[in-house]
């Protein structure tokens, strides 16, 4: 019996250093249609296209923190130390050049599919290193003794936090992570403080956090639906697409896929001078089947024989139902007389599994035609059809070969 030839895939995901291997927990391919009907399946489609989205978009961040961060150096030059400035400046650039590498990895390795979430830990990681040493790094630079110079770095605070908010909208957990890592140190620092102002910026600061989370909450879902709708309505066409293509009764190729299909196997063979095998059976005395048991004994005899083609053609071949109990295999041959070898296992699979139909066995045969040659698929076809009629002519249940 012939078995199907599976393919095996694997990627080797090893062409960068372990630190970008992390990854986050997970909330949580054809034919994947199947696989991707699933809730899971269908969360982790839409989780890789909202990291490729983070990807794409906060490639201008790393700039942004680096412009922000000379900015607002050259703001306290003249009212902090250098001592200060120099390592918080430091910190800032390593951050920035590790999320510079990691996304220059990134668009060089160009990941697809699911492949792209074992990148999604790299992002949070840096993402968080990134705002912590803004948040932190900001109560170290801060002029203590000058509140005009307090309230500079809080507005410089407040403006890469909603930087943060339109950027990392696509997932809301590392938006509230990054603003809660720039806002809560030095909120913090201004509401315990005695006198007004700073309590009044630090409160302020803390309805701006309310704020995001809600805008946050909102922009993520509206995302999220909007990803999951468009892979729901691809999923649906491919769904569709395949079931226009299937026989709904024998569960293989109906007849216009199967001319579809076809004409594209023979322009492969005459571009390339090869040959191809056509064969053509029906079942035998169908028509009496039909008679003294019902329809639903001609309808599980159809779906018997398309269990019977569906495990034994090869994946590279074609089969299909053209008829009411006609089917037809298409294959490109290794051997001369392979096509011819491959009527003869079925028949013999056929007449020697009788079909259980109410708790009676009904035996069922079936006539083959076989046909080789390079031409056109109708006239393959005629040869192997005129070839089956001879094969009834000659008593059935056997299989001929054209001349």
């Amino acid at each position: 019996m012939r078995a199907s030839f599976p393919f095996l895939y694997s990627y080797l995901f090893a062409q960068y250093p372990a630190f970008f291997r992390g990854e986050l927990p997970s909330d949580r391919k054809a034919y994947p249609v199947e696989e991707k009907k699933t809730d899971s399946s269908l969360d982790a489609l839409v989780r890789v296209e909202k990291l490729q989205l983070l990807f794409h978009q906060s490639y201008p961040a790393i700039f942004v923190s680096l412009i922000s961060c000379a900015l607002l150096s050259a703001i306290l030059w003249p009212v902090q130390h250098e001592d200060v400035l120099f390592p918080w400046i430091l910190i800032i650039a390593v951050n920035a050049f590790a999320r510079f590498i990691l996304f220059t990895l990134y668009n060089y390795i160009k990941p697809r599919g699911r492949d792209i979430l074992a990148w999604e830990g790299s992002y949070f990681i840096t993402l968080l290193l990134s705002s912590l040493s803004w948040g932190i790094g900001a109560l170290f630079i801060m002029p203590f003794d000058s509140q005009l110079h307090q309230v500079v770095v809080f507005y410089f605070l407040i403006g890469m936090s909603g930087g943060a908010l339109s950027v990392y909208s696509a997932n809301r957990v590392m938006t509230l992570t990054a603003i809660a890592c720039l806002l809560i140190p030095i909120t913090t620092w201004f509401i315990l403080q005695s006198s007004l102002l700073p309590v009044a910026v630090g409160m302020g600061a803390v309805v701006f956090y309310i704020s995001a989370i809600r805008a946050g909450r909102i922009l993520s879902s509206t995302l999220n639906d909007s990803f999951k709708l468009g892979h729901e309505l691809k999923i649906a066409k491919e769904t569709a697409e395949a079931m226009a293509q299937i026989d709904e009764l024998s569960g293989i190729n109906n007849r216009r896929a199967f001319y579809d299909k076809g004409k594209m196997l023979v322009d492969y063979c005459l571009r390339n001078n090869e040959e191809l095998s056509a064969i053509i059976f029906d079942i035998d005395h169908f028509k009496k089947i039909n008679d003294r048991l019902g329809h639903a004994a001609g309808d599980a005899a159809i779906r018997h024989l398309g269990q019977i083609l569906q495990q034994t053609i090869r994946k590279s071949d074609l089969c299909a139902r053209i008829g009411g109990e006609e089917f037809v295999v298409l294959l490109k041959p290794y051997a001369p007389d392979e096509a011819a070898k491959l009527a003869e296992i079925l028949r013999l699979m056929i007449s020697k599994a009788p079909i259980r139909f109410n708790g009676e066995e009904i035996d069922i045969s079936a006539s083959f035609g076989v046909a080789v040659g390079a031409s056109d698929l109708d006239t393959l076809l005629k040869d192997a059809d005129a070839a089956m009629y001879k094969a009834k002519e000659m008593g059935r249940n056997t299989v001929v070969c054209s001349e």
